[in-house]
């Protein structure tokens, strides 16, 4: 569960009376959460709470002693999980299932929540009346676009946003709309209201988690040539529950009957239990899921300069003229290192798309001649170079050439002037958060997170 911000819905989602929480209190929609969960086998520690008092945001999980690393803080048994394959119409699904594919591959999952959101004896009901506030969901998708521009300028999540909300509309229309259409028996008519289609979009983007591959599983989609693949999401109710740090305290395990949330680390009695997300920057925390946390909080912070950048550096430090420039350009595409969509991505420690941006770097100094060789050699990216590993961590940048150093500090210092404000005046805004709202605060935390990595990749440049 995020820490998003607290926002105004629109009374459609709040208006639905299968949905208890519009007339039961919070405290009461609570004790019958937990009482569900002792009912379905959770198996609760006893340590642990939930509650609002206590938790960064909303509810959270709270440990009421002390903890010992291993300790089993409960468990989801797999038919309590919500997934296409659990819901009640698992069988329309199953029949269907070659009308509901998706880019995305959510649509299963959403049309399962739809009709158990809306269905008052669902076997979730508990879960779906505690969860999902539809008031706190601020992910944003959900903002103007002209405060994403405002607030977001120069971070790429607006950009994200805007090709998310696309996509939803698109899948929406195409697939979503037709199958409740054709099944007007298990689906109220809110389902055919694409806002409130985007809010359980939105549950399900910060709320659902997604089952590792097995490694037989991976293995086979290496033998296809496939792309690499997830699972498909679902819900965990109670694991959802706990909110998110990089530094966690507590993980979720993967066995065949149940998943269980084990600490990983000594707890003491009055701390939050917190779970991770993953190895996200503030960028994609913020994108989906609506908050981020304060620099230097977050260890797995990004910045993701388009690869464009680096050649218009390039093109300044190397003076090419007009038509190498172009050779350069046709080259990168051929090799599948320049598109309008390629990144190079920046941590903490250094460039993370280190081999990407290793060959690249490679291509750009390069004489014409050189190019010529390197065009017509189709295996040249395929070969070993023992000086690329951690060669673009920062520790190491004295290692590397003087031009590369010269067109990756041109590309920073330009990125930086894509933001609004300095650096300086983003510090001052920090020191009173008080006066911000929240998402003011969360865009100004990715922000500065991501202007401190640029700022460290200049000065190892120098």
């Amino acid at each position: 569960m995020s820490a998003p911000v607290k926002r105004h819905a629109s009374n459609e989602a709040e208006s639905n009376s299968a949905k208890l929480s519009t007339t039961l209190s919070k405290d009461k929609l609570l004790d019958i959460f937990t009482g569900w969960l002792s009912e379905n086998g959770f198996n609760v520690n006893p340590k642990v709470v939930v509650s609002e008092k206590g938790s960064c945001a909303q509810y959270g999980l709270i440990a009421v002693e002390d903890i010992d690393e291993g300790e089993v803080l409960f468990q989801i048994l797999r038919p309590l999980l919500l997934s296409p394959e659990t819901t009640i119409i698992a069988d329309v699904l199953k029949k269907e299932k070659d009308h509901i594919q998706s880019k995305s591959g959510w649509v299963p999952l959403l049309l399962a929540l739809l009709h158990e959101y809306n269905n008052p004896s669902s076997k979730w009901r508990p879960y779906l009346d505690l969860v999902p506030d539809f008031k706190e969901l601020d992910l944003p998708m959900f903002w103007a676009r002209s405060e994403r521009e405002d607030l977001l300028q120069g971070t790429g999540t607006s950009e994200f946003v805007e090709r998310d909300l696309r996509n939803i509309e698109k899948e929406f229309e195409n697939v979503v709309l037709p199958f409740i259409k054709r099944h007007p028996d298990l689906f109220s008519k809110l389902c055919e209201d694409i806002e409130f289609y985007k809010k359980m979009v939105a549950f399900v983007m910060a709320y659902s988690f997604t089952e590792p591959l097995t490694s037989e599983q991976n293995e086979e989609d290496d033998e296809e040539q496939e792309n690499y693949r997830s699972s498909p999401p679902m819900m965990v109710p109670m694991a959802d529950i706990l909110n998110h740090v990089a530094k966690n305290n507590a993980h979720l395990t993967f066995e065949k009957e149940a998943m269980k949330m084990v600490a990983i680390t000594n707890i003491s009695k009055g701390e939050e239990v917190f779970n991770t997300y993953g190895q996200l920057s503030n960028h994609h925390l913020l994108h989906m899921y609506g908050f981020a946390e304060p620099y230097p909080n977050n260890i797995y912070d990004t910045v993701e300069i388009p690869v464009q950048f680096l050649l218009h550096a390039a093109l300044d430090v190397m003076e090419y003229s007009e038509d190498m420039f172009l050779r350069m350009k046709r080259v990168l595409y051929k090799m599948g290192l320049y598109s309008d969509y390629l990144v190079m991505i920046v941590g903490i420690n250094g460039i993370l798309s280190e081999e990407e941006t290793y060959q690249t770097l490679k291509i750009l100094i390069m004489s014409k001649e050189e190019l010529d060789v390197c065009k017509a050699n189709e295996e040249w990216l395929d070969e070993e170079d023992e000086n690329m590993e951690d060669s673009l961590n920062f520790e190491n940048f004295d290692l590397i050439s003087k031009q590369w150093k010269e067109m990756l500090c041109k590309c920073a210092k330009t990125y930086l002037q894509l933001y609004k404000n300095s650096i300086k005046e983003d510090f001052e805004r920090l020191s009173d958060c008080t006066v911000l709202s929240s998402r003011q605060k969360y865009s100004l935390y990715t922000k500065y997170g991501q202007k401190q990595i640029l700022k460290k990749l200049i000065s190892a440049c120098l």
